[in-house]
């Protein structure tokens, strides 16, 4: 491995060549400012056979409210704030949506203008309520033991009664992409159905990690919330829109059916909620419910199910590619303004990831005033490349990154074929139809960037006006002058090559921040140019896992409970053995591998020595950061097996992945029932040489 840049190809997307084009050519923030309680003090936090427990002398729950009421899901629902931007121009009101004259609502068809359409579930011959999220519940404030109303809901059975006394209307929104680096025109939610949005019920604080905040040390003790570092896409709005995937066609469905299988409902399910809970920016899954008499022709006839889910809100990059393919002008102002003043400003304040990251270095010499579409499009920068490091620094590949489900808040989203990397490989793609490696572990950070670039050139005319030209009559009125022509072309191509700047930076920060806690090592311990810090100690460390070829994951659980004081021999040795158990053969020698560990952790044993000598308790950081369960393919298969085959009466094995992946850190709360399926689940990558890397198709 050589530097982070090596992974980030910025290319000639940037020049101006490319910025404009022409419309249709293919047909951490301070996380502080959040408060965060937690009253559970006195909690000891120790490890057994590598799974971290936490023994609480009394409970609570890391919130920004003592209130233990609960809501209704119906109590909470509001109208969506997206329907104030400009509607379908053949359903312009909720009553012609109701009215629902020829199915217009439920048959596909290309917009001509508007940024959504209304529309309804459609109806399923039956409804199988499965389960719902303990952690999604818990946030919004609704009773565990879910009544039949919220069934109806996250079902959208309801919306075939007379609903429109309760709820608003439900929409679906617009939006175009690149999908592998083709532009495939208008796209939209063909499945998806926005019903409401909610007031958050708990503010969330600095810490998704559900430990104690103090570890007592004898004497000592060590506040682990203080060691978190600043992770700014976790801070939006404080509402959330809830929707159905899987609820039916939409004018945006073209040739689909508008279902979702059984099989890949399951896997979002999991995978929204795990990411949540080990700190990684996602949208959210409240629910699951499996229509057992629905059917969906995929690689085979399949069951289908319905995800309620819900974020912040579900603008994507692609929603900024369909006005510049329209060559809408007011269309893409209107949808700027909008995630400038909704979405981008956060209690009053805007852009505060970029007035973060801006403080840091100089980005801009003498560039001159920036106005709010040029932050704009550099928030969205920032809260993209922190999540894209976090992805990396815990292996996780969503398979498909188009800018159709690359989101303008940097969550990560839409759920297809993606994996946890079980042993360190930059080729590995989750995608098994992804042949040229587009989305693999070494291109994501490219993809992310190259999606970014192509959000740029959809902004180009108002990055490029610049405040000389945004509220001038005629360039507001579309009458532009000639003169204005390279000024707009300059201007965007400098905004759009200093994101990249911006990008590389953020990414690298970081990612060198996260693996430093996942190491437990002193953020004091890093150069001001991160880069340094990855050059010295990280790039060495992925070099010798792509040859050692242990579980990626389990490497990080394994060294936080080693002591560097002993034979590093012998502690490369205990590394080296489990791959060497799952894998066989290896193209090194046993030798060759343990020389290549060990000078490794000769460098890290000095930065432990460095870090210690800051803070002599600072390795148990680690233990925040290193979750001891993440959801492989193969477990996630064996579930989905398990459910299809007792046709979802038997839930046994869904619950007990549904405890194991949303308390990640937490192995005491998975429950004491089926204790070999989770000691087998706990292999993780160890496995069997057969059950790792496995890659899914994009059928769903």
């Amino acid at each position: 491995m050589s530097t982070i840049a090596s992974l980030i190809i910025l290319g000639n997307d940037s020049k101006s060549k490319d910025v404009i084009g022409e419309a249709g050519e293919s047909g951490a923030s301070d996380l502080t400012k959040n408060s965060s309680t937690d009253s559970s003090h006195g909690a000891r936090i120790h490890t057994t056979q590598g799974k971290l427990t936490t023994n609480n002398t009394s409970n609570s729950t890391n919130s920004s409210s003592t209130s233990n009421s609960t809501s209704t899901l119906a109590s909470l629902a509001s109208k969506s704030s997206f329907t104030q931007l400009t509607p379908d121009k053949r359903i312009q009101d909720q009553a012609i949506a109701l009215k629902n004259e020829k199915n217009i609502i439920h048959t596909p068809r290309i917009l001509l203008l508007g940024a959504f359409s209304w529309t309804v579930p459609e109806k399923r011959a039956a409804y199988k309520y499965l389960t719902s999220s303990p952690k999604a519940l818990e946030d919004l404030k609704l009773d565990p033991e879910q009544d039949e109303e919220f069934k109806s809901i996250v079902s959208g059975e309801i919306y075939h009664e007379d609903f429109v006394d309760k709820f608003p209307v439900p929409y679906s929104q617009a939006y175009a992409g690149w999908q592998f680096g083709q532009f495939a025109g208008q796209l939209g939610d063909g499945r998806v159905m926005n019903l409401f949005e909610m007031e958050k019920q708990v503010k969330p604080g600095n810490d998704p990690v559900d430990l104690a905040k103090n570890v007592n040390l004898g004497n000592d003790s060590v506040d682990l919330n203080l060691a978190r570092p600043k992770l700014p896409s976790l801070a939006n709005r404080n509402k959330y829109e809830l929707q159905l995937k899987g609820a039916g066609k939409t004018p945006f469905s073209r040739f689909a059916d508008g279902k979702a299988v059984l099989r890949s409902s399951i896997r979002e399910y999991i995978i929204s909620e795990h990411l949540h809970a080990i700190g990684i920016p996602s949208t959210r899954a409240l629910s699951l419910t499996y229509l057992p008499k629905t059917y969906a022709q995929r690689h085979r006839a399949e069951k289908c199910a319905i995800v309620s889910r819900f974020a912040e809100l579900w603008v994507r990059l692609g929603s900024f590619d369909l006005y510049r393919w329209r060559s809408d002008r007011n269309g893409i102002r209107e949808l700027a303004d909008y995630v400038i003043n909704e979405l981008f400003t956060v209690d009053g304040e805007k852009f505060i990831h970029f007035q973060e990251i801006s403080g840091q270095n100089d980005f801009f010499n003498d560039f001159g005033p920036l106005t709010d579409y040029d932050k704009m499009y550099y928030e969205a920068v920032i809260r993209n490349a922190s999540t894209t490091a976090l992805w990396q620094c815990y292996g996780f590949l969503n398979g498909v990154l188009n800018t159709d489900n690359t989101s303008i808040l940097g969550l990560s989203m839409d759920f297809g074929p993606f994996s946890i990397l079980d042993k360190f490989d930059p080729n590995f793609t989750s995608n098994s139809e992804d042949h040229e490696l587009r989305y693999s572990y070494k291109n994501t950070p490219t993809s992310i960037w190259w999606n970014l670039t192509r959000f740029g050139e959809d902004l180009a005319e108002l990055l490029g006006a610049g405040p000389e030209l945004l509220n001038d009559k005629d360039f507001v009125e579309g009458n532009f002058h000639k003169e204005w022509e390279d000024q707009i072309i300059q201007r965007a191509t400098k905004v759009i090559e200093i994101g990249g700047e911006i990008f590389q930076y953020t990414f690298t920060k970081v990612y060198v921040e996260t693996f430093f806690n996942r190491l437990g090592l002193s953020q004091a311990l890093i150069d001001k140019d991160p880069n340094i810090s990855n050059e010295e100690l990280i790039a060495p460390m992925l070099d010798m896992l792509g040859k050692v070829q242990c579980d990626f994951n389990k490497f990080f659980l394994h060294l936080q409970s080693m002591d560097l004081e002993q034979d590093l021999t012998q502690i490369a040795e205990k590394l080296i053995l489990p791959s060497e158990n799952v894998l066989g053969e290896s193209y090194y020698s046993k030798e060759e591998l343990v020389e290549v560990v060990v000078n490794w952790l000769e460098i890290y044993k000095q930065k432990m020595k460095e870090s210690a000598e800051i803070d002599p308790h600072h390795k148990l950081v680690s233990l925040r950061y290193n979750p001891v369960f993440l959801p492989r393919n193969w477990i996630l298969d064996e579930v989905i097996r398990f459910t299809e085959e007792t046709d979802g009466e038997d839930l046994s094995y869904l619950k007990k992945l549904e405890k194991m992946s949303c308390n990640p850190f937490d192995a005491s709360k998975w429950g004491d029932e089926m204790k070999e399926l989770e000691d087998k689940w706990s292999l993780q990558g160890d496995v069997g040489a057969e059950y790792i890397q496995m890659q899914c198709s994009c059928s769903s």
